[in-house]
């Protein structure tokens, strides 16, 4: 596999998804139960350049992680930067209208350091899993619909 992609549709209008994903000291906290805090570490308004500080419980531990957006299209796309322990990952998340609301694509690399990029089939699976889910909590939470356990659209 070359690099991650998840795909969910969310049955919203595509200004609601895009404002819930931007906010992110808010929508990853609510939809993300190992992710403790998310602090927006630089001033001004949110947009190319903002930076964020994750704590995040892994394996066990406590961890600060950092993200950073690089750029930002309303309502059309996010493409940001990350920096997860051994992954530095990179990925774009792209918002589009449908007849039933917002299909949201996600598409990124793992990108591992070190003795890490030998793996870097496996981190780009792990990190799939990870976006899957994480896409179909953040469409419970804009849906309303935690209960159900929405699944995304598709997988590749």
């Amino acid at each position: 596999m070359a690099g991650m992609e998840a795909t969910v549709e969310i049955e919203r209008p595509v200004e609601d998804v895009f404002g819930f994903f931007l906010d992110l000291e808010h929508s990853i906290v609510r939809t993300d139960p190992a992710v403790e805090s998310v602090v927006k570490t630089t001033a001004g308004p949110l947009g190319a350049g903002s930076t964020f500080r994750l704590r995040q419980r892994v394996l066990g531990r406590v961890r600060d992680q950092t993200m950073r957006v690089t750029a930002v299209e309303p309502n059309r796309r996010i493409d940001m930067d990350a920096s997860f322990g051994p992954v530095q990952p990179r990925f774009t998340l792209t918002f589009e209208p449908t007849a039933n609301g917002t299909r949201v694509t996600f598409r990124g690399e793992s990108r591992p350091v070190g003795p890490f990029k030998l793996i870097s089939p496996l981190m780009d699976s792990i990190g799939q899993r990870n976006w899957i889910r994480r896409l179909s909590l953040m469409k419970a939470a804009l849906e309303g619909d935690a209960a159900s356990g929405p699944r995304p659209v598709s997988r590749h």
